[in-house]
């Protein structure tokens, strides 16, 4: 999301996280965190990732009891594209950078043609490794 922010930045996009909950509290790989017991411990748990992540972009923190969450379809990883006349463009249950790039170079092409803009996002690619295909 940090590359995408940068990339239509100069376009009047803006791109932002909002931390609803810790979603694998006690799971294996993340037994380290567990489930928040009040609003200061969700903050310091939303500090934490933005400091291991070295976010940029904004990061907002939905309240205790995630009544912002439950209004946006109480999903993980719930994307909302808006356009400028504060309609819904696209809507998707998971957040998938190269889908949203996409999505985003069509809705601003859309806006100013003299200045089309290219998905260029593929995360499949990793730097110094050929691109399998699945």
């Amino acid at each position: 999301m940090e590359e995408l922010a940068k990339k239509y930045g100069d376009r009047d996009v803006e791109v932002f996280v909002m931390y609803v909950r810790e979603p694998h509290a006690k799971e294996r790989g993340f037994r380290q965190y567990r489930k928040h017991e009040s609003y200061d411990h969700k903050m310091e748990c939303a500090r934490l990732l933005v400091k291991k992540h070295s976010l940029v972009i904004p990061y907002l923190v939905d309240g205790f009891s995630e009544k912002l969450h439950q209004v946006l379809g109480n999903l993980p990883n719930l994307v909302y594209v808006v356009d400028k006349k504060g309609e819904v463009f696209y809507k998707s249950t998971w957040t998938d950078a190269d889908a949203i790039d996409e999505i985003l170079a069509e809705l601003v092409s859309a806006e100013d043609p003299s200045r089309p803009v290219q998905k260029t996002m593929d995360s499949r690619r990793v730097p110094g490794r050929i691109p399998v295909e699945v």
